[in-house]
């Protein structure tokens, strides 16, 4: 099994459904939502728009209304589809126009790109997103419908009747076939395997597409597939414009390999990658509010502007975006980010930048930069975690780091308050590598479990690891009579963490243990890791993911075989290969690794949270991971002048901030 990074992007683009119980379809309205509704509009109806600054009666932004009057462009209602999406938007009705300038730093930050203008997947997450493993917070996007049926083994979806892309061309269900059968799960495409979003569970056969009706298909799985509605909603995009990708396709044109010659590529696959690509290609027609112009490689900034055939409307039946046109510029580094917004140049911006660090200077200038500052959720439960590679090949090493007692007594050794009032502005509280207080499968005795600032309590548990005996310097002593020292790994690509580590290793000293940091590059640090070479190492805590997909859970049952699942990388590969590679576990590992799979296989949330924390019961009593503190909420910053962004969103991954809070309903007005 492979994780969606080795993949050749066997997923495109990647972190309130109602229904009448299970299997019927899902309502086209949500009635009460904050800022979203589903209603079909009744084209040519809809009264003012409101009161705010710069309303306007406008069904469309006056420069496509200039290309229809000029015969340039179809009349709206003829651009739109039957049942467009409804947004409503959040503060009130926009007005037309603007430039939203944004940035990336480096090339390599096109997420943000994705995140901004590139989230619409066929189903998306509701307003109320509390990361639930269930479905009752999703709803449709690109799909006008969607059912759950079979008990979750199949999923039926509606397209938008009368849907285009923004060439004008019909978006139909051939689209959809086209990019499952002939990409998602095109062996050819993928011969190192399937992204396991597409597979049966037990069987690992891809499901089955059928074509229902004109607008109507299903996914068929030969089991329940728990979590699939969950990942098409974290941002996984299904469907490419077949009119256009075929001719890029070696099944539909058998003279590719000459398109393949002139652009200078190895095979028709590197050909087909780089025409899919929304950012890089902007000759690809899409389904976003903006098309690229000006893509990523063509000069410093990325240029995207309004599609005249964009499917969603305001609560008045204007279409949107609001917004003309995105530009974001491609910085080299995070401080001309931050002197960008505290200029004003940047109007609306939420990556990078965001830490404790940069807080002070952006807080104190958001004045003279004429912008305010909106609250970011944490996108994981912990600023650090220290990992104990408890499958590394040195047997002395090995022996030390399986040994909890030794854990537990560097554990209490650690004076957390301290890292959090000098390194993280005093925000957070001492906490374990566990899933936050508001997660489903939450446990608060996992979290604050020897985060207690003792150094009694370091010694107590250090002799009781048998490390009682100690040189004239009051180091602690291993059976060869040397020195107890801890070697940590760290990014130097993650500041934070190394000044956290020089406080840890003064804690350390403090009661006979040695710390010697290795700062490297992420670059080796990843070859280290993942070689099963790190004695310890640091990262960042990840969420427990009930709905897991490839990769999930690894800080809390040793599932993913990149190198998260520090404490027993050769674990997670005898788990990976069914037993032909790496290491049987220890019986409580094991029984982890039998709870993820049943919890994997188990449709109903309910169950599947129960699973989850029985896992999570066994990780409390293995105590793995050293942890530091829940991490600070970060910012963003949204000029005076741009609206209709929420206070606040969720950080988390899966969420794909800020995509879910609709950027088509932002607007800029003086």
């Amino acid at each position: 099994m492979k994780n969606p990074q080795q993949l050749r992007a066997s997923h495109l683009a990647r972190r309130d459904m109602l229904k009448g119980g299970m299997g019927a379809l899902v309502a086209l309205s949500l009635a009460g939502c904050s800022f979203f509704e589903t209603d079909a509009v009744k084209k040519g109806e809809g009264a003012n728009p409101g009161k705010g600054a710069g309303a306007s009666n406008a069904k469309e932004a006056p420069a496509l209304a200039a290309k229809v009057k000029k015969g340039e462009l179809p009349a709206l209602e003829k651009r739109l589809p039957k049942t467009p999406m409804v947004v409503k938007p959040v503060e009130r009705a926009g007005v037309y126009g603007g430039t939203w300038t944004s940035a990336m730093v480096t090339q390599e930050d096109y997420p943000w790109l994705e995140n901004t203008a590139g989230y619409e997947p066929l189903v998306r997450w509701t307003p109320k997103y509390t990361h639930s493993p269930g479905t009752d917070e999703i709803m449709p996007n690109v799909a006008a419908a969607f059912e759950e049926q079979d008990g979750g083994s199949a999923f039926q979806f509606k397209l938008r009747d009368g849907l285009k892309w923004s060439d004008g061309a019909p978006c139909t269900i051939e689209d959809l076939r086209f990019t499952y059968e002939d990409f998602n799960v095109s062996e050819e495409v993928h011969p190192d395997g399937l992204y396991s979003l597409w597979t049966s569970p037990t069987s690992g056969r891809p499901a089955k597409f059928e074509k229902v009706d004109e607008t109507t298909c299903r996914f068929v799985f030969e089991e329940p597939k728990p979590g699939f509605l969950n990942e098409l909603a974290s941002g996984i995009a299904m469907v490419l414009p077949m009119h256009y990708m075929k001719e890029f396709h070696k099944k539909y044109n058998p003279q590719v390999d000459d398109l393949v010659k002139t652009a200078g590529l190895n095979d028709w696959l590197q050909l087909f990658d780089a025409r899919r690509d929304t950012w890089r290609n902007a000759d690809l027609p899409t389904l976003n509010a903006w098309k690229v112009v000006t893509p990523i490689g063509e000069g410093s900034t990325v240029v995207a502007e309004r599609n005249p055939y964009y499917w969603k409307v305001d609560a008045d039946g204007r279409q949107l975006p609001y917004i003309d046109k995105l530009q974001s510029q491609i910085l080299l580094d995070v401080e001309v980010e931050v002197l960008k917004i505290v200029n004003g140049e940047l109007d609306m911006q939420m990556r990078n930048f965001g830490t404790v660090r940069n807080k002070p200077v952006i807080a104190r200038n958001r004045e003279k930069g004429g912008y305010r500052l909106v609250t970011i959720g944490p996108d994981g439960p912990n600023n650090m975690v220290i990992g104990f590679n408890q499958t590394h090949p040195d047997p002395k090493k090995r022996e030390l780091y399986r040994n909890k007692d030794f854990r537990i007594g560097l554990s209490y050794a650690i004076n957390r308050q301290k890292i959090i009032d000098s390194i993280y502005g005093g925000q957070g509280r001492p906490w374990q590598c566990a899933p936050l207080p508001d997660d489903a499968v939450a446990d608060e005795e996992l979290g604050t479990q020897y985060t207690e600032y003792s150094t009694a309590k370091a010694n107590e548990y250090l002799d009781r690891a048998g490390f009682a005996e100690k040189d004239g310097q009051q180091r602690r002593l291993g059976p060869d009579n040397k020195p107890v020292t801890v070697i940590v790994l760290v990014n130097s690509e993650m500041p934070d963490q190394v000044d956290a580590l020089e406080l840890v290793r003064n804690d350390w000293n403090a009661v006979g243990v040695t710390m010697q940091i290795q700062r490297v590059a992420e670059t080796l640090y990843w070859e280290r890791v993942e070689a099963n070479q790190a004695e310890v190492s640091t990262w960042t805590a990840g969420g427990f993911e009930v709905r897991a997909t490839q990769g999930s859970n690894h800080y809390y049952v040793p599932t993913n075989t990149r190198g998260a699942s520090r404490y027993g990388s050769t674990w997670a590969h005898w788990y990976v290969s069914k037993g032909k590679e790496g290491e049987e576990p220890p019986a409580p590992v094991k029984k982890q690794l039998e709870l993820f799979d049943k919890m994997r296989a188990t449709y109903d949330a309910n169950e599947a949270i129960a699973f989850g924390k029985e896992i999570l019961a066994i990780t409390r009593e293995q105590f793995y991971y050293i942890g530091i503190s829940t991490p600070p909420e970060s910012y963003g910053i949204v000029k005076n002048t741009f609206h209709n962004v929420p206070e606040s969103m969720p950080g988390s991954v899966g969420y794909k901030p800020p995509g879910p809070t609709n950027p088509e309903q932002y607007f800029i007005s003086e």
